[in-house]
């Protein structure tokens, strides 16, 4: 694999679940508590992006605003054919469970010493999630992850989230740096169109969230598939 130079970069974003947070043993688990309390006739293995993007798109909506939304965001293939309003239980109920999971996930092994040593080299590091500033900064502060941030913006900061490049557009701006000197890193589609409409170096990690020919259909500058690829490119 070639390796970025990063003496060509001052600055690299990174989103927050998927990428440091590791969400994806909480989404399982949320899936089977649906499948099982709704005996839904589905096959947990295909349905797993369409869960994720309907996770990422609740988690920046207030509840309120999940239910006016819902009709449109429940248009999903593994709910077709359901009522809406089983639709809706089983939405706030995935949410729910999903919530309760997170509670005890982690951060992806070797995670820390790739932050550690990118803001060793003095590149500007910053958190760009979908979901709350709030949520990110406990999330950091958990683990201990906090002092390598100097930026943590949420969707509370921002009139648009991703795939919007709002958010990587105001740090750029902030930084007073050029697009081209930043690096996003990500794993979903919302991740890599908001890097490439921002104009910065996209990495994804294919974590297992989004499948991994969806992620090549976006084409990102780079695509990797663990913490352990991401550190070879990095060149550490």
């Amino acid at each position: 694999m070639s390796k970025i130079n990063l003496n060509e970069y001052k600055s690299i974003v990174f989103d927050l679940d998927g990428v440091i947070y590791d969400i994806n043993d909480a989404i399982q688990k949320a899936v089977d508590d649906i499948i099982e309390k709704y005996n839904l006739q589905v096959n947990k293995n295909n349905i797993m992006e369409e869960i994720a993007e309907l996770i990422e798109k609740l988690q920046y909506k207030p509840v309120p605003k999940s239910i006016l939304d819902s009709y449109n965001l429940l248009q999903l293939e593994f709910l077709k054919g359901l009522s809406y309003f089983k639709k809706l239980r089983i939405g706030l109920f995935l949410l729910s469970q999903f919530n309760k999971y997170r509670e005890d996930s982690g951060i992806f092994e070797g995670i820390e010493d790739v932050i550690k040593k990118l803001a060793e080299k003095e590149l500007n590091l910053a958190i760009l999630t979908n979901n709350k500033s709030d949520y990110a900064e406990e999330i950091l502060e958990k683990f201990n992850l906090t002092r390598y941030f100097a930026k943590i913006i949420g969707f509370n900061d921002l009139t648009n989230v991703k795939p919007d490049p709002e958010g990587l557009l105001k740090i750029i701006k902030d930084w007073n740096v050029e697009p081209e000197e930043t690096i996003f890193i990500g794993d979903m589609q919302t991740d890599i169109k908001a890097g490439k409409a921002a104009g910065t170096t996209v990495i994804c990690v294919a974590s297992g969230l989004a499948e991994k020919s969806t992620l090549l259909k976006e084409e990102p500058d780079y695509l990797v598939d663990s913490t352990a690829e991401l550190k070879a490119l990095l060149g550490f």
